[in-house]
């Protein structure tokens, strides 16, 4: 029994306990009710009472005899928009139920079946009220007997807000399911179009990187080749600052390619032995130079306890140490900057460490952290126009970072310095590799190497040609993949220890080449390097799956052409001896020592040559006191372009000649006049550290 049948069953209770000629309910199918009908046609009428309890009754009620309204409370008048019950009283239960109902209610309303006494059917049926009006009602019917008549009852419950409620949700479900399908399909466009710009965009950056690696390599390569001849020191100053440049540019390119690829999902993260004390080493030796040249302590501290074999992606780590040391030294003007190695926790199997590079630089605001690790972002416009750079390093290194498991943090405070910790896990490695990373050997020389450059730029083979008689090869050249398989063809494949072959070329590319030849019995072992600048991840993928052994992305230097011939050329090819090198850097204590001098650089400039060096450091002691009164003169007069180009010229030649503290003095001088300033502060500085340089350096040089 439900809450809904309790109205009905009080009801019948009351009745069965009314007078004898009371309502009570009678058993049987429609023939007997029929028969019953005509026998009770002359019985009493209906009691008083039992109307009476009929009319109290809050649900609404009717009372059907013959298929049409006998009685209706005054809940089924409201129900059905009634001002009386006399409105209601001799209609057809069909003018109250909707037409298209009326079969389904036949058997409700017009004769219910009633095998037993009291039994109840139930049904919702769609009512019409007198004012047209249409409703829902929850409708309980059985058989009864009024003053000894047959009669039906139904019970009424408006349902219809309950309903039209329901009927709004649906349809607020088959819209929001609509939707959902809409969103889906919106989502599924996005997400192909979305490939679609992920693939345009790789093919756009390796188009660009290609287009741009190009002349880069033949720049850098020129340079390489060029600071090997001469003895001009001026010559050689701008070729190193050529150098520098090229590979300036080369690393920003480098930069967005590994952001890119970090972006996209598809930075792939080595795991191999390595040993973190050989990886500070390097690093300081990079770095230790720029530092010297601000007159920065640059110091790195390990802890003893931190384990020296480690495991993972040792590259990566140096260039992120790189990144943050080389920042720290770019934003120092005074004081120092440390880096310091410590141990934070270990297990059997991991450690986990920190690396933490402090400086006494210009510091930073909250609000200039917040955005630090944004791609190109800096602190603030005036950072980046005093200071340079990309803003790429630091996004670059945070993104590293957390792909080895790690991440870079930064307490700051203004003026008062920065601390930047690199926190990571690491496995634990094997034995201590047996050849520290990193290390550059100097150039062997392979007399007996034979070489075949396939390349269709003539700039590109006159580059890597001369590389490779620097160390004694003398390659033949095809300049095609065609020309190369032909050649190959002929001569054998004992006719070559390796090829060296560009990809993009005309007639055959070098993976369509390489596939080809990787076809021919006997060919297998012949070592095929791609010499290109193609530098995406999928690009060198694409290599090696056509069968090449390496792939070396344009611009590329000497020190890495000869990594490449000593991975792959045949031990047996080398000369015993390998020759001296081109630039050779004799040691000399006195200068070497002189904390105003870059000495190294500076020496490498003049191809090794001390004795000419020292010849310009004496010029320098000479001419170098006329500097000021010139400048003072020419502003004195308004002659600022005059004084502009003294002040360029000097920063040049103190440049070539290690001096970069006056060279960095030189170019704020410079500044100081473009711009319309008096500049007087600017050129008493560099006057003073003129005096003082002149100093040191007339002590080193005197016998």
């Amino acid at each position: 029994m439900t809450d809904r049948d309790l109205p009905l069953r009080k009801l019948r209770r009351r009745l069965a306990a009314a007078k004898p000629h009371a309502l009570r309910a009678v058993a049987g199918n429609p023939a007997d009710l029929r028969a019953r009908r005509q026998a009770a046609s002359s019985g009493p009428a209906e009691s008083g009472e039992t109307l009476g309890l009929l009319q109290l009754c809050p649900d609404p009620i009717l009372l059907l005899r013959e298929e049409c309204v006998r009685l209706a409370n005054p809940a089924a008048q409201a129900l059905f928009r009634a001002d009386s019950a006399a409105a209601l009283n001799g209609m057809h239960w069909h003018r109250l139920i909707a037409a298209e109902h009326w079969m389904l209610a036949e058997a409700h309303c017009g004769a219910p079946a009633a095998g037993e006494a009291g039994r109840q059917t139930r049904m919702e049926l769609p009512c019409v009220a007198l004012d047209g009006s249409t409703l829902i009602a929850e409708s309980s019917s059985c058989l009864v007997s009024v003053g000894g008549k047959p009669a039906v009852m139904l019970v009424l419950r408006d349902i219809t807000g309950q309903r039209r409620a329901e009927a709004e949700r649906r349809t607020q479900r088959a819209m929001l399911e609509q939707q959902l399908i809409g969103r889906a399909e919106d989502l599924r466009q996005a997400l192909a179009d979305a490939r679609l710009a992920d693939q345009a965009k790789d093919a756009f950056l390796a188009n660009v990187s290609h287009e741009l690696r190009t002349p880069l390599s033949a720049m850098i390569g020129l340079l390489d080749l060029a600071r090997n001849h001469g003895s001009d020191p001026i010559l050689h100053g701008y070729l190193e600052t050529m150098m520098r440049a090229g590979r300036h540019l080369s690393r920003i390119i480098d930069d967005l390619l590994d952001l890119s690829k970090i972006v996209a999902g598809r930075m792939a993260i080595e795991e191999v032995d390595f040993s973190l004390r050989e990886i500070l080493r390097h690093a300081r030796e990079v770095l230790m130079h720029k530092a010297d040249a601000k007159g920065l302590q640059l110091k790195f501290r390990v802890d003893n306890e931190l384990p020296d074999a480690l495991r993972g992606d040792p590259l990566r780590i140096e260039q992120i140490l790189l990144n943050l040391v080389g920042n720290a030294i770019k934003f120092t003007a005074r004081g120092h900057v440390e880096l310091h190695a410590s141990l934070t926790t270990r297990s059997e199997s991991h450690v986990r460490l920190a690396l933490d590079v402090v400086d006494t630089g210009i510091g930073m605001t909250a609000e200039e952290i917040s955005g630090l690790f944004q791609p190109f972002a800096q602190a603030t416009a005036t950072t980046s126009r005093k200071y340079g750079g990309t803003g790429l390093g630091l996004a670059l290194s945070q993104r590293l970072a957390e792909a080895m498991g790690g991440r870079i943090t930064v307490r700051s405070r203004k003026d008062e310095g920065s601390t930047f910790s690199f926190g990571l896990r690491l496995a634990m490695g094997g034995t201590r590799p047996g050849t520290p990373l990193l290390l550059r050997e100097p150039p062997a020389n392979y007399s007996h190497a034979r070489v075949l450059l396939v390349d269709d730029d003539p700039l590109n083979i006159e580059i890597v040609t001369g590389m490779l008689q620097t160390l004694g090869i003398y390659p033949q050249i095809a300049g095609n993949g065609h020309e190369a398989i032909t050649l190959l063809a002929a001569e054998g494949p004992a006719a070559f220890d390796l090829v060296l072959m560009d990809i993009q070329m005309p007639v055959l590319d070098g993976h369509s080449a390489t596939r080809l030849i990787r076809s021919w019995a006997d060919f297998g072992a012949l070592p095929i390097v791609a010499l290109t600048a193609h530098a995406l991840e999928h690009e060198r993928q694409a290599s090696i799956q056509a069968g090449m052994n390496d792939h070396v992305s344009k611009p590329f230097d000497l020190a890495t052409l000869h990594a490449i011939l000593q991975r792959w050329l045949p031990r047996g090819r080398q000369a015993a001896a390998p020759p001296a090198l081109p630039l050779v850097l004799p040691a000399a204590k006195a200068l070497g020592d002189l904390g105003c001098l870059d000495y190294p650089s500076a020496l490498a400039r003049f191809g090794g040559n001390e004795q000419r060096y020292r010849h310009w450091l004496g010029k320098f002691i000479e001419e170098s006191p006329a500097l000021a009164p010139k400048i003072r003169s020419a502003l004195a007069s308004g002659r600022r372009d005059e004084a502009v180009t003294i002040a360029h010229t000097f920063k040049g030649s103190t440049g070539t000649l290690g001096l970069e503290k006056l060279k960095s003095l030189a170019e704020e001088l410079e500044t100081a006049v473009r711009r319309g300033r008096p500049a007087v502060p600017e050129l008493r500085q560099l006057e003073r550290a003129i005096d003082e340089a002149r100093f040191e350096i007339a002590q080193a040089l005197t016998p």
